[in-house]
């Protein structure tokens, strides 16, 4: 059947222009990112080749001439870049940021910027963080004085941040002052070709353990004289911008990680499948099929997690304070923790470095590991979170009756993304943790089929019964850990030394928390689309093993029965001799041999009304 989740044709031709990765010569390799990354160098041949595709037209509006559609697009469009090379898709990462000036700015700014990106004169930075304060946004010392016209002098350092010497733009969060501490400050966006060049410099590159071939660097000004024109939504509204920026990066970072997944699996499996030893091959060892079918099934469950956010952004935007935290935190530990357990099985190749593998392996591993500290590093995103589960236990109190199927049905349409409608104050509410009832009710009203059985359908009301227990006791305990706390509260004296307080006893179960959304938000996947998706999909093995796992992000063995075990075996199997991402989607990647595009990346024609044949 059809779905209309992704744009395949969009994908598909995105994957065609870049061409095969193992191709050396091709703009985005293997070869290039391995050399790029030796050598600490940017990635300028990759670089310039996704300019000239023209692909930064799918982050512009389509109201302003570009063809972003949909956070959908944003998640494959970046997947099918950091499977080739993080350094690339990491440097061009930064035009997401474009997202605050869609989030705030006004219609000359949006119509102005939106011209710029699209003739590719746009390379922007985020400054946010200083040396001294990290992601303590609030403590910047970056200052921008008022001066007699209106405009701004700005003085200060901002470091590290990406792309900060070879940046055309600046998204700069300065002081300006303002009634109490959340209002200080204020958003500019700079273009620094207007900018007398003695008053911006542009720090030295820092030396990294991963992404070498990155600008990560700095940017400082010195009574850099700034128009009051680029001012975005307001003084004093900085902080607020910024957090709503975030909560829109956070999510849209699934892609990155979900590329950096599959090629750390589809290298080890390559490498393991082919290794002698013992008489056979690596992969007949029943430890080694375990490890690699749950890493497989780690990525099953990180891309449910970032397809559904994805949805989030379109349906209930206005609950990203807490989700986009937990999207963030549950993707990357669930790569990262398949990446930790496919090095294991490399053993001894996982130290080589002289082109064992091509080098991919390690360099994906080590690239891939900084998307957990993007935007808020898993730690921030945590305290984050756990400041709010006791506004979630109250909200999850409250029954609700949305459309879940919108949410869940991905051959549902979406709405128009509309970023501005992010809010910094969620009040608790969650739509994943919401929908659970509702789940509950259509699975009891399931009938076996050929495409699952009785004991299956069986086995999974059991866990989904448990997993509703598991939440209502996390939020009982939030309650009565918040009034524990609140009873014990620190004097002010006490409090003097810091400001941020939050009892680790939260923070700990706020990582529960992520768990137990990834794993709801797999069980509503499962059953709204398990008649799509093909019949691996729709048997429901992979969802059981899931629900069951003893340890919902990590990857332990002896989990897994036999049966489960070859099951997702064959099917990880089959989509790495076929050339397809490991998805829940029959998704293809670009042609064994195939070279890269020589102009720019068609348009699918009327591609918003495309469908995926999955």
């Amino acid at each position: 059947m059809d779905i209309g989740f992704p744009r395949r044709d969009l994908v598909e031709s995105f994957e065609s222009a870049l061409g095969d990765p193992h191709l050396p010569d091709n703009a985005v390799s293997f070869a290039r990112a391995w050399q790029a990354d030796e050598n600490d160098a940017l990635p300028v041949v990759g670089l310039r080749f996704l300019s000239e595709l023209g692909w930064q037209r799918y982050l512009v509006p389509r109201s302003l001439g570009g063809e972003l559609a949909s956070c959908e697009d944003i998640l494959w469009l970046t997947r099918v870049l950091a499977r080739r090379d993080m350094n690339v898709a990491v440097s061009e990462s930064t035009q997401i940021w474009s997202l605050l000036v869609w989030l705030a700015g006004n219609d000359e700014q949006c119509r102005d910027f939106a011209g710029a990106m699209l003739a590719g004169g746009v390379i922007p930075c985020l400054a946010y963080s200083e040396s001294a304060h990290g992601a303590d946004l609030g403590a910047n010392e970056c200052v921008a004085v008022e001066t007699g016209d209106a405009g701004y002098l700005v003085s200060g350092k901002k470091w590290p941040i990406n792309r900060g010497s070879s940046s055309t733009h600046v998204l700069l969060l300065a002081r300006t002052g303002g009634p109490g501490a959340f209002h200080n400050q204020s958003l500019f966006l700079l273009d620094k070709e207007t900018m007398a060049p003695d008053t911006v410099t542009g720090l030295p590159r820092t030396a990294t353990f991963g992404l070498r071939g990155c600008d990560i660097s700095g940017i400082e000004f010195d009574r850099a004289y700034v128009p009051a024109s680029a001012l975005l939504g307001g003084r004093g509204k900085g902080l607020e911008l910024a957090l709503r920026g975030l909560m829109l990066t956070r999510t849209l970072c699934s892609g990155l990680s979900l590329g950096v997944g599959d090629t750390l699996l589809r290298v080890a499996l390559a490498y393991l499948n082919e290794r002698p030893l013992y008489g056979g091959v690596a992969t007949d060892i029943p430890h080694v099929r375990e490890t690699l079918a749950n890493a497989y099934l780690n990525l099953l469950a990180a891309e449910c997690v970032g397809i559904l956010a994805m949805r989030g952004l379109h349906l209930f935007e206005s609950e990203f304070s807490t989700w986009s935290s937990i999207t963030k935190v549950q993707v990357s530990r669930l790569v990262d923790g398949a990446g930790d357990a496919l090095s294991k099985l490399l053993g001894a190749r996982h130290f080589i470095r002289d082109l064992e593998h091509e080098g991919i392996f390690q360099k994906t591993r080590r690239d891939g590991s900084v998307v957990s500290m993007f935007d808020g590093s898993e730690a921030v995103c945590l305290d984050g979170l756990a400041v709010q589960l006791p506004a979630m236990a109250r909200a999850y109190s409250r029954q609700r009756d949305d459309d879940w199927a919108a949410l869940y049905d991905l051959g549902a349409p979406l709405p128009d993304w509309e970023p501005g409608q992010v809010s910094v104050f969620g009040r608790g509410r969650d739509a994943v943790f919401a929908s659970l009832p509702y789940l509950q009710k259509r699975l009891a009203r399931m009938q076996p089929d050929d495409g699952c059985n009785p004991q299956r359908i069986d086995a999974l009301r059991t866990l989904a019964h448990a997993l509703r227990c598991e939440i209502d006791g996390l939020f009982t305990t939030v309650t009565q850990e918040r009034q524990r706390y609140s009873r014990g509260a620190k004097s002010p004296e006490d409090r003097a030394a810091s400001a941020k307080d939050t009892p680790t006893r939260l923070v700990r179960l706020a990582e529960r928390c992520c768990e137990l959304h990834m794993q709801v938000a797999c069980l509503g996947i499962w059953l709204v689309n398990r008649d799509r998706l093909g019949r691996f999909f729709g048997q429901g093995a992979w969802l059981q093993a899931i629900l069951a796992r003893s340890d919902a992000t990590g990857i332990s063995l002896d989990d897994l029965d036999p049966a489960t075990i070859q099951h997702l075996f064959t099917r990880m199997e089959e989509q790495w001799k076929t050339s397809h991402y490991f998805s829940i989607l029959s998704m293809p990647q670009a042609a064994a041999g195939s070279r890269s595009a020589n102009g720019r990346m068609a348009t699918p024609p009327d591609a918003a009304k495309k469908e995926c044949a999955i």
